[in-house]
């Protein structure tokens, strides 16, 4: 439920507590590149008879798209990963543990009693300029305005029931199964939006 204090109703993503931390990640933040997502111009698509647009709006990524024309502040974002780390349930219990071990009557105690942050699932922490940040899946859901659903992807790729019906709907040469090249005119325009603008790639593609 919302409240006054949190309005949107989501976890506070930000610490209270200064606390300065060194990198998680072990090279320099010069060899850090950042790639820029690119803003997909859906109405020329349409014109030009690539109407792709209902696939993204279907799956929820309205909201995405229209911030892609928002400012990108780049030493902040490298700072952000730099230090960024995945907090699961493992990191949870681990420091359950250590909190037990520092003070042995803290065993049975709920994380609050402990002094610790409530976990409610995985969340990205890092920190920037001494300013603690815990991104969790409540609030990507807030951004991006989702509903709070979907398949788990690692259970999803399991599921084969469809591929093969998929495959031909895909692929104009199935013998060229995974290139860009066998693929049809729609899914390599397809392709091309996620490669620019939800997973960005270094380098230079060859006709492959």
């Amino acid at each position: 439920m919302s409240t006054s204090k949190n309005p949107l109703g989501i976890p506070p993503y930000l610490r209270k507590d200064i606390e300065y931390t060194g990198n998680e990640m072990e090279f320099l933040d010069s060899m850090l590149t950042l790639i820029t997502e690119k803003m997909v111009d859906f109405e020329g698509l349409k014109a030009n008879n690539f109407d792709v647009e209902p696939y993204f709006l279907k799956q929820g990524w309205k909201r995405y798209f229209d911030m892609l024309n928002g400012p990108v502040y780049p030493e902040l974002l490298k700072h952000f990963w730099m230090k960024a780390k995945i907090f699961t349930k493992y990191e949870a219990k681990q420091e359950e543990q250590l909190a037990i071990k520092r003070n042995p009557s803290l065993k049975g105690k709920s994380r609050k009693e402990m002094g610790l942050m409530e976990f409610t699932g995985t969340q990205i922490r890092s920190n920037i300029c001494g300013l603690s940040l815990i991104f969790s899946k409540e609030h990507f859901i807030k951004l991006l305005n989702l509903d709070d659903k979907g398949l788990i992807l690692d259970v999803f790729e399991k599921d084969t029931r469809y591929r093969d019906a998929l495959l031909h709907k895909m692929f104009l040469d199935l013998s060229q199964k995974g290139k860009v090249k066998g693929m049809t005119y729609e899914c390599r325009v397809l392709f091309e939006i996620i490669i620019s603008s939800i997973c960005p790639r270094i380098g230079v593609r060859g006709p492959d």
